[in-house]
């Protein structure tokens, strides 16, 4: 509301700033006429004359009024005697005379403008601006020497065009005042929707890092309080409420280091350091203990490590990623699965593929899995004790590299995590 009425004020405003100028501009030009015409009286000149009709006037009086109707010319001169008696009646015409018949010599105002408003005959106003001037005794013309001469310039048009401009200033305020308020209401919505956009994401994750708090602190308080039923019991005897306890530390342990990793990404707080690297002999060393780990769970790590060089990258960030896309493969393949890992490096750009045989993701949720918390299968993620933070790092990682990661189906089964980044 306040900004609606700012921008009332702030119109209304220019509007009156607008027309002032022009009024003052339009009063301006008929004063200079006044001025004009009472120099011509004095200096007995004579005022420029129109032809009608192919003849011409050489009076120095204004020329006859139109004798179509009552409307009067636009510069008219009334001479006053001394007593206040219109001397020039015949020179005006009977039309004209009727119309200034009723002006009265009023000596005060010699040398003052004026605005005065007459009737005519058939009952229509006009309005003139005046000016009373004393003209010398000493004055070549006799019909001026030694009266007084007023001066009256018709402002009817003038008054029409003032009026005018107003509505059309108006309407065009109005007009642009509905256009600024629509242009600023778009604007305030565009630039509100990514902080509404970021609060709701802010609250969706606050929500779901809430939940997944909740359930790794359920599952070991119930294992303590269980534990706690039986305190005679000998250690030993608790070993499946310990593992499980300790399973859940670990997943707890995961998911605040994930979610602190993602605060701090988004607090723009993670530096990257790029460094030079000798590719093969790198992946080689950060893939080696994942042959044991997917050895244990009965499944085979094969490694195709076709990229050959240097590069820049930053080794803690891409090792991470690799921890993810290796763990997330490893996970969800089954036993005698196989997961691949192959690198290549053209020119300056490394891809890494990590490939597995696992079920695979559905089409509807592949353009989701990058998204915070997102699970494709909740059932399957609540076993493996996924929390759907992995591939949100991945991807932002992946973005702190000027990179791509996509995601497709691995046949005949499968899925397979594609990554590319310049290491220049």
């Amino acid at each position: 509301m306040k900004e609606l009425i700012g921008f009332a004020l702030l119109f209304a405003v220019l509007g009156i700033v607008i027309n002032f100028f022009f009024h003052q501009s339009i009063y301006k030009n008929i004063d200079q006429g006044l001025m004009t015409q009472k120099q011509n009286v004095l200096s007995n000149r004579k005022a420029p004359q129109f032809r009608t009709g192919g003849s011409s006037s050489s009076s120095q009086t204004p020329p006859s009024p139109n004798p179509s109707g009552d409307t009067p010319f636009r510069t008219n001169i009334l001479v006053f005697n001394q007593k206040g008696q219109i001397i020039n009646a015949q020179m005006l015409g009977n039309r004209i005379y009727n119309l200034f018949i009723n002006t009265e010599l009023d000596k005060s105002e010699v040398n003052k403008v004026r605005e005065v408003t007459l009737m005519s005959t058939d009952n229509t106003l006009h309005y003139f601006r005046t000016l009373l001037i004393k003209v010398p005794k000493s004055n070549s013309n006799p019909i001026y020497a030694g009266n007084y001469v007023l001066i009256l310039e018709n402002i009817d048009t003038d008054l029409l065009a003032v009026n005018s401009f107003r509505r059309s200033l108006l309407i065009t305020l109005l007009f642009f005042w509905i256009i600024a308020i629509g242009v600023a209401y778009y604007l305030s919505r565009s630039s509100m929707k990514p902080i509404m956009d970021a609060w709701k994401r802010q609250r969706q994750f606050s929500a779901n890092a809430a939940h997944e708090l909740r359930t790794p602190l359920t599952v070991i308080q119930n294992q303590m309080e269980y534990m706690l039923t039986k305190p005679k019991t000998k250690v030993v005897d608790q070993v499946d409420a310990i593992s499980t306890t300790l399973d859940e530390v670990r997943h707890l342990q995961t998911l605040t280091n994930r979610l602190l990793m993602l605060a701090r990404s988004d607090a723009g707080k993670i530096e990257i350091r790029k460094q030079e690297v000798d590719v093969k002999p790198w992946f080689e060393h950060v893939l080696k203990p994942y042959d044991d780990i997917a050895a244990s769970q009965h499944k085979s790590l094969n490694t195709v490590l076709k990229a050959d060089g240097k590069g820049r990258f930053d080794e803690d960030l891409i090792r991470q990623l690799l921890i993810i896309l290796l763990d997330n493969a490893i996970k969800y393949t089954p036993k005698g699965g196989t997961v691949t890992v192959v690198t290549l490096l053209n020119r300056d750009k490394l891809t890494i593929e990590v490939r597995d045989t696992g079920t695979g993701i559905p089409d509807a949720d592949k353009k989701r899995v990058f998204d915070r918390f997102y699970r494709s299968d909740k059932s399957r993620n609540s076993k493996t004790g996924g929390n759907g933070l992995g591939l949100a790092i991945a991807k932002w990682i992946v973005n702190q590299h000027a990179g791509t990661i996509t995601v497709k189906d691995n046949h005949p089964k499968g899925t397979v995590f594609t990554v590319g980044f310049k290491v220049s």
